[in-house]
C-alpha cells in the first residue's frame, strides 16, 4: 500500500471484478444469443417482445414525467429554506429507495385496495392500484423521493453571491431563479428523473402483481423468455435491445449527477422560509403532501400487519407468518429466511464498502478518473437485474457449484448493483474535503494510501457509514435478480422472495406481515443511518 501507483492497482482490482462478474458473463451470454443461429427463426417470440418495449416505454415516461412535476415543486422547498428538522426529513425521504418495489405494491394495496385504509370507506380511489396507474403509483412513491432530494441538491449548489448580485441590481425573485438558481435546480430534478425513468421502465414486481401480462416490461419479457419459455437466446438477443434502448438514459443520469455533485458544497444556499409569499405556501403543500404519502404508505403496511381486513383478532398474519403453514410454502421458515436476508446483505454490503473505498481512493487521487469509474460501476444496474441474474446462472453457476451455492451469486449480484450508490455515497464528502488533510499528511511522510486512511476517511466517516449501510439496505430489499437465481422452494429464500411467494399462494395475510417485517428491518437500518451522522450524505 505504501509503494506508488496502489492507486492505479486498487483501481485495476475493482475493474477486474466488474468485469469478471458483470461485463464479461453478460458479455458471453449476449455474443452468444446472437450467434445462435434459432434466434433468427423464432421471430415470433421476438416479435411479442413489441408491446414489452412500449408499455416500459409508457410506464417509464409517464412515472418520470410525474415524479418530475410533483418533486421538483417538493425539491425547492427542501432545498432553498432551513426549518427545524430539516435534515431528519430529508434522510427520512429516502426511506423508500430502501425499500423492495415489492412493499411498495402491497403498502399501496393496504393503503387504497379495496380493503385499504382509504380505498375501504372511498372507492374513488382503488382505480389508483389496478393497471397503468397502480403501476405509476408505485413507481411514485418509490421515485419521487429522489427527485425531492436531488433538486434539493441542485437548490443548495446554487450561487448565492449571484443572486445577491441580483437582487441589488433591482431583480425579483423571477430574475433571481432565472438568473441564478433555476439551472442547478432543473438539473437536479432532470437528474432524479432520468433515474425515475430507467428504475420504472425496468420494473420487474409492480407490473407482474398490479396489472399481469398486458402491462408486461422488457425486465419482464427477458424473464420469462430466459426461465419459463426456456429460450435463453431469445432472451440474450431481447437483453441486448433492452441496453441499446436504455443506455443513453443512464449513461445521462451518470453524467448529470456528476456534474450537480460537482458544482460546490451543499447547504449555502438555505435561507429562513418567507411565509409572505403565496408561491412559498404552495411549495410547502406539495412538499407536505409528499412527505404524508410516504408515511401513510409505511403507516398502512405496519397497521393491516397487525389488523387485517374483517379481523376479529389482531396479531394474525404475524402467527401465520412464523407457523408451519407458511414454512410448508416456502420450504423454510420465516426466521431462516431472515437470517438468509441479512447474511447476503451483510457479505453484499463488505464486498461493496471495500471495492467502493478502492474506487473512492482512485477517484481522490486523480479525479478526472471519476466519470470513467462512475459509468464502469452503473454498468450491472444498466444491465438490469434480470440480466445481470441470467449472465450470472450461465457463466458462474456451473463453476460455484449450481444450485448449492447460489448463495454465492446472489451475494455478487447485491454487491454489484449496490456498488455505484455506495461511490456516490463515499464521494460526496471526500470531495468536499479538499487537498489540504492529503497534503499535511504526506508532508509527515504517509503514503499516498495512508494520507488517505488516516487523514481524510476518518473525516468523511459518515459518508463511509452512509456507504455501507446503504448498500446493506439494498441488499436487504433485493428482490428480482435473487428470484430469478433462487429455485422453488430454495433454503436460500430471502424475505423479499418470500412475500412474492407468499402473495403468489394467495397468503396476503402472512404476505402483509412479512412486508412489515422488511419494512422494520429497513427502518432500522435508517436509524443507523441517521445515528451514525451521515444522513445527509
Amino acid at each position: 500500500m505504501r509503494r506508488p501507483g496502489t492507486d492505479r492497482l486498487l483501481l485495476l482490482a475493482v475493474v477486474s471484478f466488474l468485469a469478471a462478474f458483470a461485463v464479461l458473463p453478460a458479455g458471453a451470454w449476449l455474443v452468444g444469443a446472437a450467434a445462435t443461429e434459432s434466434v433468427r427463426a423464432d421471430g415470433a417470440v421476438l416479435g411479442a417482445a413489441g408491446p414489452a418495449f412500449a408499455n416500459s416505454l409508457l410506464q417509464g415516461g409517464l412515472s418520470a414525467a410525474l415524479a418530475v412535476a410533483i418533486g421538483y415543486p417538493a425539491g425547492v422547498f427542501l432545498g432553498r429554506y432551513r426549518w427545524p428538522g430539516r435534515g431528519a426529513v430529508r434522510s427520512a425521504l429516502l426511506l423508500p429507495f430502501l425499500l423492495p418495489t415489492l412493499v411498495m405494491v402491497l403498502g399501496l394495496l393496504d393503503l387504497l385496495g379495496p380493503s385499504g385504509v382509504l380505498g375501504g370507506p372511498f372507492p374513488a380511489l382503488r382505480w389508483l392500484t389496478v393497471g397503468v396507474p397502480g403501476i405509476v403509483a408505485v413507481n411514485l412513491l418509490y421515485n419521487i423521493p429522489i427527485v425531492v432530494v436531488l433538486t434539493a441538491v441542485g437548490c443548495e449548489a446554487a450561487s448565492p453571491a449571484l443572486e445577491e448580485t441580483v437582487a441589488s441590481l433591482g431583480g425579483g425573485p423571477a430574475r433571481a431563479y432565472r438568473e441564478s438558481w433555476a439551472a442547478p435546480s432543473l438539473a437536479g430534478a432532470a437528474c432524479g428523473g432520468l433515474l425515475t425513468f430507467v428504475l420504472s421502465a425496468l420494473s420487474f414486481a409492480p407490473p407482474i402483481l398490479l396489472c399481469g401480462d398486458r402491462c408486461a416490461t422488457v425486465e419482464v419479457a427477458v424473464y420469462r423468455l430466459a426461465l419459463l419459455d426456456a429460450e435463453p437466446a431469445a432472451a440474450g438477443i431481447l437483453a441486448i435491445a433492452l441496453i441499446a434502448a436504455f443506455a443513453v438514459p443512464a449513461i445521462a443520469y451518470v453524467l448529470l449527477g456528476r456534474r450537480l455533485r460537482g458544482r460546490g458544497p451543499r447547504g449555502r444556499a438555505a435561507r429562513p422560509i418567507p411565509w409572505r409569499s403565496p408561491v412559498t405556501w404552495g411549495l410547502a403543500a406539495v412538499f407536505v403532501a409528499v412527505l404524508a404519502g410516504e408515511l401513510a404508505l409505511v403507516g398502512a403496511v405496519l397497521f393491516r400487519s397487525v389488523v387485517p381486513p374483517g379481523a376479529t383478532r389482531w396479531g394474525g398474519p404475524w402467527r401465520v407468518l412464523l407457523g408451519p403453514t407458511t414454512a410448508s410454502h416456502l420450504g423454510l421458515s420465516a426466521l431462516a429466511a431472515v437470517g438468509n436476508t441479512l447474511l447476503f446483505a451483510a457479505l453484499a454490503a463488505a464486498v461493496g464498502i471495500v471495492l467502493a473505498t478502492a474506487a473512492a481512493f482512485a477517484v481522490v487521487r486523480a479525479p478526472t478518473r471519476g466519470t470513467p469509474v462512475a459509468l464502469l460501476l452503473f454498468v450491472p444496474v444498466l444491465l438490469s437485474p434480470v440480466v445481470l441474474a441470467e449472465a450470472l446462472t450461465t457463466f458462474w453457476g456451473p463453476l460455484v457449484g449450481g444450485t448449492a451455492n447460489v448463495w454465492i451469486l446472489i451475494v455478487l449480484s447485491q454487491a454489484l448493483l449496490g456498488i455505484p450508490f455506495a461511490l456516490q455515497s463515499l464521494e460526496i464528502p471526500l470531495a468536499g474535503l479538499g487537498p489540504a488533510g492529503r497534503e499535511a499528511a504526506a508532508s509527515l511522510g504517509a503514503s499516498p494510501w495512508g494520507a488517505f486512511v488516516d487523514a481524510e476517511l476518518p473525516r468523511a466517516r459518515s459518508g463511509w457509514q452512509t456507504a455501507l449501510l446503504f448498500v446493506f439496505a439494498l441488499g436487504l430489499g433485493e428482490f428480482t435478480a435473487t428470484y430469478f437465481l433462487l429455485t422453488p422452494l430454495s433454503r436460500f429464500t430471502t424475505l423479499p422472495v418470500a412475500v412474492y411467494d407468499l402473495t403468489a399462494d394467495r397468503l396476503p395475510g402472512a404476505a402483509g406481515a412479512a412486508s412489515a417485517l422488511l419494512l422494520l428491518l429497513s427502518l432500522a437500518v435508517f436509524a443507523a443511518v441517521v445515528a451514525s451522522g451521515g444522513a445527509e450524505e
